[in-house]
């Protein structure tokens, strides 16, 4: 470990009144009118080597921007020859995505002189709102995101540029280079931490070097991606959003350092090959993301164009391979993630079978451990809710009664916090495979401090893939007179009707399957799918309820394929 991530860690351990203490010194020191003089920036006249953005970029979002249709973070605001930095924003996330500039790809996309004009009056009047320091604007994380955007779109945006443009643009890009690289420490912890180090790689790439402190930046990258890639490729957040988004801004330092000439650390390679590996085990068949630990579905289109530029460009094909503890991931168990995949014919199960992930990533944790997903071919069938911004919606989202597992008591199996979750379970995972078929036995405590008991959850695919069944045991010695659910949250898609013993299934192409259950009172009730980002459909759920013997429960069910008339 080098110094500066056990620094780090020293941190990260610290008294949280300290680090806040801190933080708020820092955040002064950056308000006073004194600390712009400190950022000096040299009279350019271009990039010394402009970095490149390997994102397909929209022109159809572009002219939507054009005409003041300002659409961010599942939001849309209308505004007339207006800039978005004039309007009452719907919500932080929305000026925030505003503020990262991404969008400055679909411009380009669009191309010709209207929109590199359209391009660049938002950038000027962004210098003009927020040309200096603010609390959220210049956030470490949003700056680097800023930066990686600014650099790679530079040459589209000075291309014929006036020279008060030029200057202005290249003055306010090392300006804001310059204080990153003094406040990265300070961007918030996980994807938005690597955000902001390689905002200012490529800054520091692009302006030609700025120091000893970008020196120490490449550093910290490599001691974050330690941290946080586990060894068969999983981010440590859990989540499949987050896996694509950490790797689809890792692909664009790649890229972005190539395009500059400029060194690309051995550490970023290894992320993005273990990365891209780990994305496709958490694909549906459908091309989208499982909705685990703050994920939604994402644009497959996206998907697979993330999963393509990860590869390895010709000129790099023969990356040394030295990294240590990497473990490259299974077709289907990742360990270090905590998650199992279980695949016959066209069926396929995602199962979390690990522990949420720990502090202080686990900011948009869930409490859905040993939740699964399964999806049939291209068709969703058993799903969890999914996630939403906003207060009561990010709450409920990551509820365990939001996930096709086990609820005790109402209660979540890990305390769900505003801004983290509580004590974690001990999760222990076996798995099984004979002859094409899958078992797989986990288990949790997430339950036995308040009940005294333990959730098992036994499941089973058949080689033929017409068969998934599973069994739910809750034992303990102070489980008498507990009340229990196990959800099944159906995909929106999917038709459901109710039978004495079980239900009905019918899928979206037609195929029909039927789900029966012992040991427990069975039921159809409401249920949200909240799989696209500003997305709420209403679907359903099976509910398999009762209360605890002396001796536990066990309940028992199985979803079989049928032959539909």
């Amino acid at each position: 470990m080098s110094e500066g991530s056990r620094s780090r860690t020293q941190a990260r351990r610290a008294p949280a009144w300290l680090i806040a203490l801190r933080h708020g010194l820092r955040k002064r020191i950056f308000a006073a009118s004194f600390y712009r003089h400190t950022l000096r920036a040299k009279a350019r006249t271009g990039l010394s080597r402009p970095t490149h953005d390997p994102w397909r970029g929209d022109a159809a979002r572009a002219n939507a921007l054009f005409q003041g249709r300002y659409r961010f973070a599942g939001s849309e605001v209308q505004l007339f020859n207006r800039p978005p930095w004039t309007a009452e924003a719907p919500s932080t996330e929305w000026l925030l995505e505003a503020a990262a500039f991404t969008w400055l790809r679909d411009f380009r996309a669009e191309g010709g002189a209207a929109a590199r004009d359209a391009a660049r009056e938002l950038v000027a009047t962004w210098i003009e709102t927020f040309g200096e320091w603010h609390p959220l604007i210049w956030r470490a994380d949003v700056l680097g995101r800023r930066l990686m955007a600014w650099t790679s779109h530079a040459d589209f945006l000075l291309e014929d540029a006036e020279p008060v443009f030029r200057r202005g643009f290249l003055i306010s890009l090392e300006r804001q280079a310059r204080h990153l690289l003094r406040a990265v420490s300070l961007a918030p912890e996980g994807s938005g931490r690597l955000a902001a180090l390689i905002g200012a790689l490529l800054a520091s790439a692009a302006l030609g070097g700025l120091g000893r402190r970008a020196r120490v930046a490449t550093n910290d990258l490599e001691d974050e991606l330690r941290e946080q890639i586990l060894p068969d490729g999983c981010h440590i957040s859990r989540g499949p959003s987050e896996q694509m988004s950490v790797l689809r801004d890792l692909v664009w330092l790649r890229a972005g350092l190539s395009a500059a000439n400029a060194p690309v650390p051995l550490a970023v390679h290894s992320a993005i090959e273990r990365m891209a590996a780990m994305l496709t085990f958490l694909r549906h068949g459908d091309g989208a993301l499982a909705l685990f630990h703050g994920s939604i579905e994402e644009d497959r289109a996206i998907v697979a164009e993330t999963l393509a530029l990860a590869g390895p460009p010709r000129a790099e094909r023969t990356i040394p391979r030295a990294m240590p503890q990497v473990v490259a991931p299974s077709p289907d168990a990742a360990p270090f993630g905590g998650y199992e995949r279980m695949t016959a014919a066209h069926t396929m199960a995602l199962f979390d079978c690990g522990p949420p992930p720990p502090d202080p990533f686990g900011a948009t944790g869930h409490a859905g451990t040993l939740a699964f997903e399964l999806s049939v071919g291209r068709e969703r069938m058993i799903v969890n809710c999914g996630h939403r911004a906003g207060e009561h919606w990010r709450i409920a989202s990551r509820a365990t009664a939001a996930h096709s597992t086990v609820v005790v008591g109402d209660t979540n199996s890990t305390g769900v916090l505003p801004d983290g979750l509580g004590p974690r379970p001990h999760v222990t995972v076996r798995r099984h495979n004979d002859d094409g078929n899958v078992w797989i036995d986990a288990e949790h405590d997430g339950y036995a401090r308040g009940f005294g008991l333990k959730h098992r959850r036994r499941v089973y695919l058949a080689a033929a893939g017409d068969t998934f069944r599973g069994e739910d045991a809750l034992e303990g010695a102070r489980g008498d007179g507990t009340a229990f659910v196990v959800r099944f949250h159906l995909h929106p898609d999917v038709q459901a009707s109710l039978l004495p013993d079980g239900a009905l299934l019918r899928l979206a192409n037609g195929d029909g399957w039927r789900f029966r259950a012992g040991g427990a009172n069975i039921a159809l009730e409401e249920s949200v799918y909240l799989g696209q980002i500003g997305e709420l459909r209403r679907t359903e759920q099976i509910v398999l309820s009762g209360t605890t013997t002396p001796e536990g429960a066990t309940i028992k069910w199985a979803f079989g394929r049928i032959e539909v008339a």
